[in-house]
């Protein structure tokens, strides 16, 4: 997590490699989460989060579903709150998600085959756009 100041906090959710940001983890097929849960306490309560997944190689027949999940308690992220479209290439995708819970994640399903994925959360990014798909 890096904090940027006046409230704003960007938190590598997937964690690209180290070495460079345009190099992501190979994920194999399975479920993969940012986190069990993200406590939104710990960010100020934003009233605003940019989420952005970063799609680079994609094998054959590959796909990528990810969801926005949300609850009151740790144990119950139950609430699915945005769906991206279904990702099938290279690319980037993002959403403008207003949290109404206190506990998010951001669970990225891969199927068939690997998928080269990044996924990054920027805390109290107001202004950038209105909310929806970018």
């Amino acid at each position: 997590m890096k904090d940027l100041g006046e409230n704003l906090f960007v938190l590598d959710g997937i964690r690209p490699k180290q070495n460079t940001a345009a190099t992501y983890n190979v994920r194999a097929n399975g479920t993969h989460n940012t986190a069990a849960e993200i406590d939104l306490a710990d960010y100020n309560y934003p009233k605003e989060i940019l989420i952005q997944v970063s799609v680079g190689a994609v094998a054959a027949n590959g796909t990528l579903d990810v969801t926005v999940r949300s609850g009151l308690v740790t144990a119950a992220l139950t609430n699915v709150d945005y769906t991206f479209t279904q990702i099938t290439a290279a690319g980037v995708a993002t959403y403008h998600y207003k949290p109404t819970r206190r506990f998010i994640n951001v669970r990225a399903i891969v199927a068939v085959a690997a998928v080269d994925l990044g996924i990054t959360l920027i805390m109290g990014a107001l202004g950038w756009g209105s909310s929806g798909q970018a």
